[in-house]
């Protein structure tokens, strides 16, 4: 008889969840990429409101998304640069914008992923959606 234990879930909030749940959020967590990212994704799959502020809301509601959730969940994460965690979202049509969570602006407007990712200097070659336009919300 072995007293090997089953692993532990990596997130307490994940403990009792689903296990569909538990797969969505390490689906989620794969992609986010940075640990305050991952907690956005353990959050949103565990059915919890996000950390929101009505900084971070009204960057959303400019942008025609309703919180701002919606809009990082609408996101695609480019990479991580000079502390920053940059990201693309479209925001209608063939536009989206590029921006990062620490300083909620739009620093730049995009025709595509591609172009998003260009312009932040990352490569996914190989991945799909390349080229693609930004994900919609």
């Amino acid at each position: 008889m072995s007293d090997t234990k089953t692993p532990a879930a990596r997130s307490p909030a994940l403990e009792h969840a689903h296990e569909a749940t538990r797969r969505e959020a390490q689906q989620l967590l794969a992609a986010a990429g940075a640990s305050d990212h991952a907690q956005r994704a353990v959050d949103s799959a565990a059915g919890r409101p996000a950390q929101s502020t009505s900084q971070s809301d009204a960057f959303a509601r400019r942008w025609n998304f309703d919180s701002y959730l919606e809009m990082f969940e609408a996101s695609k994460p480019l990479s991580s640069t000079d502390g920053k965690h940059w990201l693309v979202t479209n925001t209608g049509g063939d536009r989206g914008i590029v921006w990062n969570d620490e300083d909620l602006t739009a620093a730049y407007t995009v025709g595509s992923v591609q172009e998003a990712e260009e312009l932040i200097g990352t490569t996914n070659s190989g991945q799909p959606g390349k080229g693609a336009n930004p994900p919609t919300g």
